[in-house]
């Protein structure tokens, strides 16, 4: 499964931060298998995710009802609630924060909170629309998406440019 880690966008780079990509492919693998419970040695296996991060990842989530765990060697993690209703903003504002303007996209540029630089209100304008467009996304699709590019059948939308160099895919989503 390839998510996130970076993605080009009109020449400029996207990225999350490496917790909230693997927070984000976590949710994924848990919603593709769900109700079935999935422990940690899956996740990370599946998911191409370092032990050592998910745990406190998974924590995260469960703190903020995303998730459920089950403790013990019958115990795992399965979603807190359906995967339909687990956007994928809320799964990224868990761990990153809030998605807004929160530095000058002229990076160390003349912008401040009291003299905005000529770029800061079409930046916010961008990163609102990005973040309500990440709302109207949520678990139950993008599971199904994954499935349906592991068995071939996905058809990228017209409007959404492939990859000019296809990038690695991580995790093989068991």
């Amino acid at each position: 499964m390839t998510i996130m880690g970076g993605c080009n966008v009109f020449g400029m780079r996207m990225n999350l931060t490496k917790e909230a990509d693997y927070g984000v492919r976590a949710v994924l693998d848990i919603a593709g298998h769900h109700p079935d419970l999935r422990t940690t040695r899956r996740i990370t296996a599946a998911m191409d995710i370092p032990r050592n991060f998910l745990s406190h990842i998974l924590a995260t989530l469960v703190r903020h009802d995303v998730l459920k765990s089950k403790s013990g060697p019958a115990g795992g993690y399965t979603l807190g609630r359906p995967a339909s209703e687990i956007t994928l903003l809320e799964v990224i504002e868990i761990i990153e924060g809030p998605v807004g303007v929160d530095e000058c996209i002229l990076g160390g540029g003349t912008c401040d909170w009291t003299g905005p630089c000529p770029l800061h209100h079409a930046w916010a304008e961008a990163k609102a629309s990005l973040a309500n467009h990440l709302a109207t996304i949520n678990f139950g699709d993008l599971a199904d998406i994954d499935v349906a590019i592991r068995t071939g059948t996905y058809q990228l939308p017209d409007h959404s440019p492939p990859h000019p160099t296809p990038p690695p895919r991580l995790g093989t989503s068991d």
